[in-house]
């Protein structure tokens, strides 16, 4: 029988240490499946333990990190650049190490995947950008879709935010439009989504305002569809309220796809 998944469970006020026992958690159980797929691979560049003791080294940079900002209260000590530099290769790292488990057991572990979210929240409360969404967009929409209570669910629509203003430039500029499942676009469109599940008004404001800023080329059908959902969930009033004052502004249009 699977262990609990000790990631779902993850405090929002994460910190790099809580992020290696986390780390080791959840590699402990592939390890050798993917050290044999690795020794049978000859294309293989870098073997699991030196992937692992990749995330070591970077682990130690952030604890390094969280503790001179702390001694500072606060205040950071490496540049925006050098932030955004660590998370990606550790990103980039985790993506490796993910590769390697679906390849050998032939499908993604959901607790080494969802490890994106506390380096992702890393580098947006250090002060830098996100380069690489596309992990931990799946990450959040996967846990989202394990909540059923409303202050959880709130609580991760805060970690959705942080992530979301912690996106890069390049990122932000939106390019690829041909391409509804682009991780942007997704990140946006959930964390709509989580806040309306949270049947807080507030929050339900605040996301719809950064959806229509970030996506307003997809704000109708998102409305549209969230007024048909208030009749098909059956939301709470106050929450029907806030939908139908931005389905108002926006108008209708077609469902999103």
């Amino acid at each position: 029988m699977r262990q609990p998944c000790e990631a779902c469970d993850m405090d929002y006020s994460f910190n790099a240490k809580t992020f290696r026992t986390l780390l080791h958690s959840a590699a402990a159980e592939h390890l050798s499946e993917i050290t044999a797929q690795t020794a049978a691979d000859a294309t293989a560049e870098e073997t699991p333990e030196q992937l692992l003791a990749g995330m070591e080294k970077v682990i130690d940079v952030m604890e390094r990190a969280d503790a001179d900002a702390a001694a500072r209260q606060g205040e950071a000590v490496l540049s925006d650049d050098e932030i955004t530099e660590i998370g990606e290769f550790a990103l980039g790292l985790l993506e490796t190490l993910v590769e390697r488990v679906e390849s050998a057991s032939g499908q993604q572990d959901r607790d080494l995947t969802r490890l994106a979210i506390p380096i992702s929240l890393w580098i947006a409360r250090q002060g830098g950008h996100i380069n690489r969404l596309e992990l931990v967009v799946n990450s959040l929409a996967a846990w989202a879709n394990e909540l059923q209570d409303t202050v959880q669910i709130a609580g991760l629509a805060g970690v959705i935010r942080e992530i979301i203003d912690a996106a890069s430039d390049e990122i932000r500029k939106d390019l690829e439009q041909t391409s509804p499942m682009r991780p942007w676009r997704i990140i946006n469109l959930n964390y709509g989504i989580v806040a309306t599940r949270s049947h807080d008004p507030v929050l339900m404001d605040e996301a719809y305002g950064v959806l229509v800023e970030n996506l307003p080329q997809d704000a109708r059908a998102f409305f549209r569809e969230g007024m048909q959902q208030m009749d098909i969930v059956g939301y709470p009033e106050e929450v029907r309220e806030v939908v139908e004052r931005y389905d108002r502004m926006w108008g209708s249009g077609d469902t999103l796809h």
